[in-house]
């Protein structure tokens, strides 16, 4: 469950909105549309407003954490060696047209319709991994009617996600002043 709210937050960021859902029905099959197209553009315009501005500042926040895992990195590296892990290159992160290339198909299980401008929407999603293995996961999601057109309001999740890179991002920016603490490896002389 949340594999897919991670794709779906990695990929919204600011766009022009661009496509005209009609429907939550019409919006879930813009969505699997723009996704098997690697369309970017049309994939973040069916998010709602708050959506695009909420994950524009997690995009902030996420550089802010990718930095301090770096520097965590770098410090470990400087202290202990470059680990086997490959050093301060580490922590790959991929980009948005991956990500998206990852939905194999985005389904709708069934609607809610809380209000005339809020609905509930059951979706299946398949995904694969970078093994080519595929995932199939349901979660709700909420859909809001803004001027007129549906769009996927993900921006309670995205504020979940970004408390918890900002705490992430606070642990490791101290580990690299604990880290200094302990001594660096020092080579034995032959006995």
């Amino acid at each position: 469950m949340m594999r897919i709210h991670v794709f779906l937050a990695s990929l919204v960021a600011l766009t022009s909105p661009a496509v005209a859902a009609s429907t939550p029905g019409e919006l879930v099959q813009e969505l699997s549309q723009t996704a098997h197209d690697s369309d970017q553009k049309g994939f973040l315009a069916a998010m709602s407003a708050s959506t695009r501005r909420a994950m524009a500042e997690a995009e902030a926040m996420g550089s802010k954490l990718t930095l301090a895992q770096k520097d965590f990195s770098t410090a470990l590296d400087e202290s202990f060696g470059i680990g086997l892990l490959g050093g301060a290159a580490r922590f790959p992160i991929a980009d948005r047209k991956a990500v998206l290339a990852r939905f194999v198909a985005i389904d709708l299980v069934g609607v809610e319709q809380k209000t005339p401008k809020e609905a509930r929407l059951r979706l299946k999603t398949i995904t694969k991994n970078f093994g080519d293995q595929t995932a199939t996961e349901e979660d709700t999601f909420t859909a809001v009617k803004e001027n007129g057109e549906w769009k996927l309001d993900l921006s309670d999740l995205t504020h979940g996600i970004m408390r918890t890179a900002v705490q992430r991002a606070a642990e490791i920016s101290m580990l690299p002043r604990k880290s200094a603490q302990v001594p660096s490896k020092t080579v034995s002389p032959p006995s």
